[in-house]
């Protein structure tokens, strides 16, 4: 017979194995999605019609790739102060390096940023390129539009169908005579 009070004893490991199995799902997403960024790479890499900016999708693999690559220079020349003296090591490891860093890593990033906004600009640049064929395509329907009413213009039956009557028929009145012409009606109005 079972007691009530005792726990079951699958309960407890079933949700620490919910929670790997989701780290591992995780994990195997996260490294599909690399390995599917890496094929892009090579294949755009190896691309040369050049219809896309590969570099925009590769700026900031190249900025750690770049960085990490100052660090082990910067870390290099340490090395070789240390090996004249170590007190000139020591003052490299201290004032030298970290100033070479900052000042490269600020002018790389300068430099990448400025790459990112000539690509961005180049990608709006290509949009509006598109957009002025669009325009220019509508404007030519604008003119098609124009010379259609031309022809039917002079249709002589068109303005009996539309119900237009013909410009020469139809003058204006200037607003002198139209405000004695509302006079007159309104005098003839009170009159009844």
């Amino acid at each position: 017979m079972v007691n009530p009070e005792t726990p079951k004893p699958d309960s407890k490991p079933e949700k620490p194995r919910k929670e790997q199995e989701y780290r591992i799902s995780q994990f195997q997403e996260k490294f599909r999605r690399g390995l599917f960024w890496c094929v892009e790479y090579w294949r755009e890499l190896f691309n040369f019609s050049f219809d896309k900016y590969m570099i925009i999708q590769v700026l900031p693999g190249v900025y750690g790739m770049l960085l990490f690559a100052l660090v082990l220079t910067i870390l290099f020349w340490c090395g070789v102060a240390f090996m004249q003296n170590i007190w000139l090591g020591i003052f490299a490891i201290l004032v030298p390096a970290p100033i070479a860093f900052l000042v490269c890593a600020s002018l790389l990033r300068a430099l990448l940023e400025f790459y990112m906004v000539v690509f961005k600009i180049s990608e709006h640049v290509d949009e509006l390129v598109g957009l002025r064929d669009t325009v220019d395509r509508l404007s030519g329907i604008s003119d098609t539009v124009d010379e259609m009413v031309s022809v039917t213009r002079r249709i002589p039956f068109w303005r009996a169908i539309s119900g237009r009557p013909r410009a020469s028929t139809r003058q204006r009145v200037p607003e002198n005579k139209r405000r004695r012409a509302d006079d007159g009606n309104k005098k003839d109005n009170d009159e009844e």
